[in-house]
């Protein structure tokens, strides 16, 4: 009976051991990037890669917390500051599947079509994600710059300011 005990305890510590993915460690390898990136601009690419992709393995290894979220935002932030669009609408996809409640899922949606707009030049494709957000959002902050976006879908910005100027 006590080798069963022993057993049972030693096979409890090695599992303690091989546990999973160590949330505060992960938060501070976030945060240790975070701080080398600041606010350079010039900062490397190959740190902003790094950091979009433990951004994305926080949110991976805890989905059910708030962080990750806020996580995966800042990742599709980097997506597109380093021009890999496609990379941030898949990022801002899974916010609006994974966490529909969370703050960040009307942005999400917003950027995605923001992007399809301005980045990708979609517009038929932004067209729908804009008014799908009116639809679901509409009292969000950012449905009144929706429904201009929406509005002025595919004109340059001369004609936006003669319109403006106009008083259309």
């Amino acid at each position: 009976m006590k080798a069963v005990s022993i057993l049972l305890l030693i096979a409890f510590l090695f599992s303690a051991c091989q546990s999973g993915p160590d949330r505060e460690k992960m938060q501070a390898g976030i945060q240790e990037l975070e701080k080398q990136i600041g606010d350079d601009p010039k900062a490397q690419t190959a740190l902003f890669t790094q950091l979009m992709g433990q951004y994305e393995d926080f949110a991976k290894a805890f989905p059910g917390d708030k962080q990750s979220a806020h996580y995966l935002s800042k990742a599709a932030e980097l997506a597109r500051l380093n021009q890999q669009f496609d990379k941030a609408i898949t990022i801002y996809e899974t916010i609006m599947k994974s966490y529909p409640d969370a703050p960040e899922a009307s942005k999400a949606m917003f950027m995605k079509g923001f992007t399809l707009d301005n980045d990708l030049k979609n517009t038929a494709a932004a067209k729908a994600v804009y008014e799908e957000f009116l639809q679901k959002y509409p009292n969000d902050d950012f449905a009144d710059d929706t429904a201009f976006l929406l509005k002025n879908l595919g004109k340059s910005e001369e004609e936006i300011i003669k319109e403006f100027e106009a008083g259309k």
